[in-house]
């Protein structure tokens, strides 16, 4: 019996120091190896293989051709007028997309669109528009919100437009001329004379309502309505029900004495 208590003790003690042992080691190094991947790197067949069906599948969505384009569509980004076609596009799309959407659901008239000129992420080239042509133009997750907004918040935002003077997408409910020292010669919206101390309904995306671009006049309104529902996917619907995209410059945003 002895005996044996002395065995359990040594075990004992051996699994103790081996404990110690283990506590002791301290990691005090760790190697990091760069490896580039680029075009050119191999490929690993069962990865590719693995892989292959869903690529396919995800560039036959992307190639459906949804609709046509009659010209090309730049994004000039050196010298822009005020307005240009591609904006013009974009904000009339979303209007006349959502507003049908939104009387239906609330029974209210949207009054117009703003969103960002930076928001536009790529050019629209003359031909097919594709679905892949609608995640190009607009690739993140934004999604549309109306925003009821008093005529003084309105006032600041037509004063962005005219401190900036981008073509940012506004569609065309809205008239404003400015001379070019800035001063408001014309500004009606749906066709009546801008009211500072009337409301409005003004439909944008939620990344510019929570101060994008420096469009603080979307904070505080009145009231807000999300409407879950994606820009691209406007812009998916747009194209689904039209058959050629017809955009132009006009006088939405001009310069006149």
């Amino acid at each position: 019996m002895k005996k044996l208590k002395l065995f359990l003790c040594f075990i004992v003690l051996i699994v103790l120091s081996a404990c110690a042992t283990s506590m002791s080691q301290v990691l005090t190094l760790i190697k990091a190896i760069n490896i580039p991947i680029d075009e050119n790197s191999p490929q690993e067949a069962t990865i590719e293989n693995f892989i292959a069906p869903y690529r396919q599948h995800v560039d036959n969505e992307m190639n459906k051709v949804l609709a046509q384009n009659a010209q090309n569509l730049v994004k000039d980004r050196n010298n822009p007028p005020l307005n240009m076609p591609i904006s013009n596009f974009f904000a009339d799309a979303i209007y006349e997309t959502i507003a049908p959407y939104y009387k239906k659901r609330t029974g209210q008239t949207i009054d117009f669109v703003l969103l960002n000129f930076g928001g536009i992420r790529s050019d629209l080239p003359k031909g097919d528009i594709t679905m892949g042509s609608a995640y190009n133009l607009m690739p993140f997750e934004n999604e549309m919100v109306v925003l009821t907004m008093s005529g003084e918040k309105v006032q600041e935002l037509a004063d962005y437009l005219i401190k900036h003077r981008l073509p940012h997408p506004l569609s065309k409910q809205v008239q404003l001329q400015i001379t070019h020292d800035g001063k408001i010669t014309h500004f009606t919206i749906h066709g009546k004379p801008f009211n500072p101390k009337a409301t409005y309904l003004v439909a944008t995306s939620d990344y510019l309502m929570y101060g994008g671009d420096a469009m603080y006049f979307f904070s505080n309104p009145l009231k807000t309505d999300m409407l879950d529902y994606k820009v691209r996917n406007v812009l998916i619907d747009y194209f689904t029900k039209i058959d050629t995209l017809h955009a132009k410059q006009d006088n939405r945003f001009e310069y006149k004495p």
